[in-house]
């Protein structure tokens, strides 16, 4: 899928920027049917690429967020649904990626974190390998 970035607009011309670039690359397996939750407290939109933790208790779907202590701080695997203007407390049914490659640089994380970011003493990056099944 790619995503289009408005950069001029009037009444006889639009110009459109689009990403065409894959997120998900090769080898790539899927887990179809799986919940994602807006617990952010306002509407969302969730772009394909979104790095996303379990919570423990409910099994739903969150982005991945350092901070976190309930067990979405693990991830799961990468959205390769976009959900869009999820209203807080909204679910939709995702196909998340859980296996295979990825490009890097389309993994979009929550808040302030980067692929640098430790969790429990290992980065976001190392915790993607070890804790999904493979990507």
């Amino acid at each position: 899928m790619s995503t289009g970035t408005i950069k001029t607009q009037t009444d006889n011309l639009l110009h459109v920027e689009y990403d065409v670039a894959k997120t998900f690359v090769f080898d790539n397996r899927y887990k179809s049917g799986q919940t994602l939750l807006n617990a952010s407290g306002g509407v969302l939109t969730f772009p394909v690429g979104t790095l996303l933790g379990r919570i423990s208790a409910s099994l739903k779907l969150v982005p991945v967020a350092s901070a976190a202590s309930d067990g979405s701080e693990k991830p799961f695997g990468i959205l390769a649904t976009e959900a869009t203007d999820l209203a807080d407390a909204g679910e939709k049914t995702v196909n998340v990626c859980v296996f295979g490659d990825v490009v890097e640089s389309k993994v979009a994380l929550d808040g302030s974190d980067t692929m640098n970011t430790l969790i429990g003493g290992v980065t976001i990056r190392d915790l993607i390998a070890s804790e999904t099944q493979g990507i």
